[in-house]
């Protein structure tokens, strides 16, 4: 695949993932903050409700998919329109993928011990 069509790619799982990814990262901010502070219930936030919601296997897996696969779609993305040396762009393109890979491998990992256990 070239490189152009590789970046093309990429620009389309940053537009797909940017928004799950801030509805679930908002979800995890809004209970977060519900199991915390009062001031949340007039939104429905109450302590219980909160509760459940930042504490669902779900959202926590769907949060870490989408936060590895749009950061490493960004790191292309970005490497590919800022970055001129193709060495430095290939290492940094590596790095994205390790660390994207770490986070989905972390996440995996959490969610079958926690579900076998």
């Amino acid at each position: 695949m070239s490189e152009a069509r590789a970046v093309h790619r990429s620009l389309k799982l940053v537009e797909y993932t940017a928004i799950p990814l801030s509805l679930t990262l908002s979800l995890y901010v809004l209970s977060g903050y519900g199991m915390i502070s009062p001031t949340l219930n007039l939104l429905g936030f109450t302590y219980v409700t909160s509760t459940k919601i930042h504490t669902l296997p779900l959202l926590r897996y769907l949060t870490s998919v989408l936060v590895a696969v749009h950061l490493y779609c960004g790191v292309v993305v970005l490497t590919h329109r800022r970055v001129k040396n193709a060495r430095l762009r290939g290492v940094l393109k590596a790095l994205g993928l390790v660390l994207a890979f770490l986070i989905a491998a972390f996440a995996t990992t959490s969610e079958v011990i926690m579900l076998l256990s």
